[in-house]
């Protein structure tokens, strides 16, 4: 099994409880989780943006170990915090080399919750081995105007949801306080649900919901009509 995520804690909060069930898991980080702004890395207090990548990378051991998940293989292919859909082309190559031979990939949904999921939702559909079969977990979205965690936008009732408890909420919440930069971020969504669906076929030629994405909220440089206007050209549009 792969399990494909944008930055180290994407892997922890969307299934951290299942981390230790899986054997033979590899997760694939797709980039390094530090904007190259260096704004994040300097509000943590780190004086540059490799600094904090490596307090990142850091985390995540920390999370596994706390997780029993220390047989994941781990893959960076380290492209730079919220561009990867601008490198998409490198991370569709290297996704390649890395899921050949896996029958089952799990990724985000195209939901609009951060350019770099929704990059990694495109990413794995191209991706994915001819036999292989794509799931993805629940991550967050803005629906009317708050965030939504733990649930699929167009939620249909097919979606196997796990709404943890015992001996797999606190291993978990072992894992979330690894990530010490992320907690101000990791705060704001449900951390006692996990949920997971076949990936559905989407257009990611068009907005993922309507109305404003989440992360355009967010001041990030990129919005959804530059988003889509990288995956159309990913994608040969004419």
């Amino acid at each position: 099994m792969a399990l494909v995520v944008a930055h180290p804690d994407d892997e922890t909060l969307a299934a951290g409880a299942h981390l230790k069930y899986w054997p033979n898991l590899t997760i694939v980080h797709v980039t390094d989780g530090a904007p190259r702004d260096g704004a994040d890395a300097r509000r943590e207090g780190f004086s540059s943006p490799d600094g904090y990548a490596k307090a990142r990378r850091e985390e995540l051991g920390c999370a596994l170990r706390e997780g029993e998940a220390e047989h994941a293989r781990l893959i960076q292919i380290g492209v730079p915090d919220q561009e990867a859909i601008a490198n998409i082309g490198e991370v569709i190559q290297h996704l390649r080399q890395a899921l050949a031979g896996y029958e089952v990939v799990i990724t985000h949904p195209y939901e609009g919750g951060h350019p770099d999921h929704d990059a990694c939702a495109l990413a794995s559909r191209a991706a994915l081995p001819r036999h292989g079969t794509l799931w993805e977990f629940a991550g967050y979205h803005l629906r009317n105007g708050a965030i939504e965690s733990g649930e699929f936008p167009g939620a249909d009732g097919a979606e196997m949801q796990e709404v943890l408890s015992g001996e797999d909420l606190r291993r978990k919440e072992k894992m979330i306080r690894c990530f010490r930069t992320q907690l101000g971020t990791l705060s704001q969504f449900r951390w006692n649900i996990e949920s997971f669906r076949h990936a559905p076929e989407v257009d990611f030629t068009q907005p993922p919901h309507p109305g404003v994405l989440l992360y355009e909220t967010w001041g990030f440089a990129i919005n959804g009509r530059r988003w889509r206007e990288y995956a159309c050209e990913a994608l040969r549009c004419r």
